[in-house]
């Protein structure tokens, strides 16, 4: 699993993005400084979830050893589901669906955490996260409780699960389920199917959704389960506005190089703001709660304290095992009374299974073996081509594999996603199936396996691409140390069928798969860190370069047909200024996203503000920033224009160079606020060269208030330069003229100007002509007089 992310709101929207990619260039340019300028990586975005529960009183929840029960699914919880898969497209809801039926087949016990959930929907804090070990029932936890949440009405609940088996874990299904959700609360559905809809795009919309207010009276909880099982992409930072009316409640598998404080700051959130919860195994009085949810004969059999001694003892609490035993129970394969003579824990359970299952049925063995041996090695589901591709003799037809699947034991662990797919019905299945009845060279031999049907594709690529091969096939590579394919598949760049340019077939192939470079830059990044591990400086500098080839795509979108993917498309689809933005954001050169935006703001798109004010305020460079903040501001709300016209005067205020503070301002000065025009002067009188203070002052005489033009009149005499000086002078003489405010200035300014010579003087009186005759037509005896009185003085000045 690699990384990507999701925007993040609040000037930390793309925080996430690029997480390990970016570390990785910083690190590698600290070797190769002379090899590379400067490479800024593609980010990345992602979404997570987990389960347990506790709720203490410094945030965090608890809890241990408690009894609960839960709600069986039947024609009631049936209509309570629909209604919750209403928002999801409708091409996924049969994959959701098939998932919800899977976790509520057995449940109960779990009261406690049910009622803790319930209380987090009062508790101030927007975000709820649950992380615990794989196994202990997260996602069968949260399907009940959105059922409860849902049946009693007061909040709209948008369920998504991130989950391989049912294959919504790619960032394109994930994505599409979470945008289409949204889209459906804020009735944008029509919009949304106009728009293009890659990861980046999908990203850049969720985060604009995020940010609308919801629609009166509605009340938002979204569920994400299975932020670990993301495939080639990461949620990352996910966050709400404050007091919005939404609640996020992720859940995600407790790692090694994860635990719950590692996926809280994945998603960007704050300890104060996060209730955490977590999953123990069931207690002796929670087990008693699930045997009676199931019914008879489960409910007398709870009831019977030597069994229930025995069930406790056998399944050591796990609900995983539960599953399976009382599977089995109602299956007839395991009674009550030999019950007590079983091994305890999950591993002994399915040893003692194999042991009992395959070596009795031996003319089904080799079947059976071969697609439990496919499925435990497999990272994800296989469907009827790729198991007839990896065993053809064994299944030469799909009836075969069918005949497989539904021997009795067998569908106890595997099970038929979607059309004709298969995987065991629980990762943790998976994993003890693979560690405790395989072998390590066993093991390895299946890896090869599917190496070797990923090279018979990589061989003829005209073919297509089998998706479980695009998704796993490098890791199985990887597991087996075929660092020399993954080098060639992923770097290979090779000239195109015309033969006029170049193109790497890997990325080639996964982007239009998949809609966006995520996958393709997670299998980049496995290969650059295995070069670094190394120390393969080359291979490590062809990555990087790569990297650099693909962000400067984004980068290189002239802002004219940036506009024309807005307004009009691709045949994919019309992009949305969310995802315009997202594109912006990721530019690498800052007077580049300034001229985007402005582009999008002179075409009338229609930007989402707060997200666009984000864009421009992360731009690096000050005066295309001020330059993005400038144009922004007129199509705000006029309660927060002054605060972005401060924010660009502040960025102008910050350039070093004379020549760009000086045109900063010049752009700035039409948008100003009068309160701000004091600041922007100095600003003007800070720029010591005569040239570009002279452009700046021009600028700004228009929209100075009287109070002010003779501060710039004493800027403009204070320039050295006779022509820029004159310049200045004949930028103000009209408003100067206009009004008899600035008159007294005249005679004071007569005698400086005089201590230059009298060419200079003369050719500033030429400048100043408008305001020397306004002061004739004005008959001021006083102001004459004093007129007369500089002119004598200055005729002083000369020899």
């Amino acid at each position: 699993m690699t990384d990507q992310q999701l925007p993040p709101p609040s000037g930390e929207r793309s925080a996430g993005i690029g997480g390990s990619i970016n570390r990785r260039i910083v690190n590698f340019f600290c070797y190769i400084k002379s090899f590379l300028g400067i490479v800024r990586s593609v980010g990345r975005s992602i979404i997570t979830t987990g389960d347990g529960n506790t709720i203490n009183q410094g945030g965090d929840i608890t809890v241990g050893h408690v009894s609960g029960q839960g709600i069986a699914i039947g024609p009631g919880a049936t209509v309570i589901y629909q209604t919750i898969l209403q928002p999801l497209p409708v091409s996924r809801r049969g994959r959701v669906m098939e998932l919800i039926t899977l976790y509520t087949k057995v449940f109960g016990g779990r009261d406690a955490e049910l009622a803790l959930l319930d209380a987090f929907l009062t508790d101030p804090r927007p975000y709820g996260l649950l992380v615990a070990p794989t196994g202990l029932g997260k996602t069968a936890l949260l399907v009940h409780w959105i059922a409860r949440v849902q049946q009693r009405g007061d909040w709209r609940v948008l369920f998504v699960p991130i989950s391989i088996r049912f294959e919504t874990a790619s960032a394109d299904v994930a994505l599409e389920l979470l945008a289409h959700g949204l889209a459906e609360l804020h009735g944008d559905l029509a919009q949304l199917r106009q728009y293009e809809r890659s990861p980046l795009s999908l990203r850049a919309l969720i985060a604009d959704y995020f940010f609308r207010p919801l629609p009166a009276g509605t009340r938002l909880l979204l569920v994400l389960d299975g932020l670990d099982e993301a495939v080639g992409w990461e949620v990352g930072t996910l966050l709400v506005p404050p007091d919005a009316g939404i609640k996020i409640v992720a859940a995600a598998r407790q790692r090694a190089d994860r635990d719950v404080d590692g996926w809280r700051a994945h998603l960007g959130w704050d300890v104060d703001q996060v209730a955490c919860f977590t999953l123990e195994r069931l207690s002796r009085a929670a087990l008693c709660d699930l045997l009676r949810a199931q019914g008879e004969p489960f409910a007398t059999l709870a009831a019977d304290p030597a069994f229930v001694i025995q069930f406790e003892r056998v399944s050591e609490g796990d609900p995983l095992t539960c599953n399976l035993l009382i599977k089995a129970l109602r299956a007839g394969t395991l009674t009550a009374e030999n019950l007590s003579r079983r091994p305890p824990g999950l591993k002994a359970f399915i040893q003692q299974w194999w042991i009992e299952n395959l070596r009795k049925a031996e003319a089904q063995s080799d079947t059976v073996r071969e697609l439990l041996a496919l499925c435990a090695i497999a990272y994800g589901p296989l469907t009827d081509s790729d198991l007839r591709a990896l065993a053809p003799t064994v299944f030469p037809r799909r009836a075969v594999i069918q005949e497989a699947v539904e021997h009795d034991p067998i569908t106890r662990f595997i099970i038929t996603v979607g059309d004709h797919s298969y995987v065991f019905s629980h990762q943790r299945l998976r994993e003890v199936f693979l560690e405790d009845v395989y072998g390590e060279d066993e093991r390895a031999a299946l890896h090869q396996r599917l190496v070797t049907y990923g090279q018979a594709w990589w061989t003829n690529r005209q073919r297509p691409l089998p998706t479980y091969l695009r998704q796993f096939w490098l890791e199985h590579c990887a597991a087996v140390g075929e660092w020399d394919l993954i080098r060639e598949v992923v770097s290979a760049i090779v000239p195109t069928a015309d033969g006029r340019s170049v193109e790497q077939p890997w990325q080639v192939v996964r982007y239009a798969a998949e809609g966006s470079d995520s996958g393709y830059l997670g299998d980049l990044d496995r290969l650059w860190r295995w070069a670094e591990e190394q120390r393969d400086w080359g291979l490590a500098l062809r990555c990087a370069l790569i990297v650099a080839s693909l962000h400067s795509r984004s980068g290189n979108l002239p802002p004219e047909l940036l506009v024309a993917l807005v307004q009009v498309g691709t045949p994919a689809g019309r992009w949305s200024a969310a995802a315009a933005l997202e594109h912006i954001a990721h530019m690498p050169d800052s007077s580049h996203q300034a001229a985007c935006i402005e582009a999008l703001l002179k075409a009338g798109v229609e930007l989402p503000w707060e997200r666009a004010l984000e864009v421009a305020r992360a731009i690096g460079d000050a005066k295309a920033r001020a330059q993005a903040l400038a144009a922004l501001a007129p199509h705000l709300p006029p309660g927060e224009q002054p605060t972005v016209y401060a924010e660009a005067l502040a960025a102008a205020r910050e350039i070093d160079s004379a020549y760009r503070r000086s045109n900063a301002l010049a752009a700035l000065a039409p948008h100003l606020p009068p309160a701000l025009l004091t600041e922007a002067l100095a600003a003007a009188r800070e720029i010591a060269d005569g040239v570009w203070r002279s452009n700046a002052l021009a600028a700004l005489a228009p929209h100075l208030p009287p109070a002010l033009l003779p501060e710039a009149l004493a800027a403009a005499r204070e320039i050295a330069d006779d022509w820029s000086r004159s310049n200045a002078l004949a930028a103000l003489a009209p408003h100067l003229a206009a009004l008899p405010t600035p008159d007294n200035e005249f005679a004071t300014t007569l005698r400086i100007l005089a201590r230059r010579g009298r060419p200079a003087l003369l050719h500033d009186l030429n400048a100043l002509q408008p305001w020397l005759e306004a002061l004739a037509k004005r008959h001021d005896p006083t102001l004459l007089s004093m007129l007369a009185t500089a002119i004598i003085e200055a005729g002083r000045c000369w020899p």
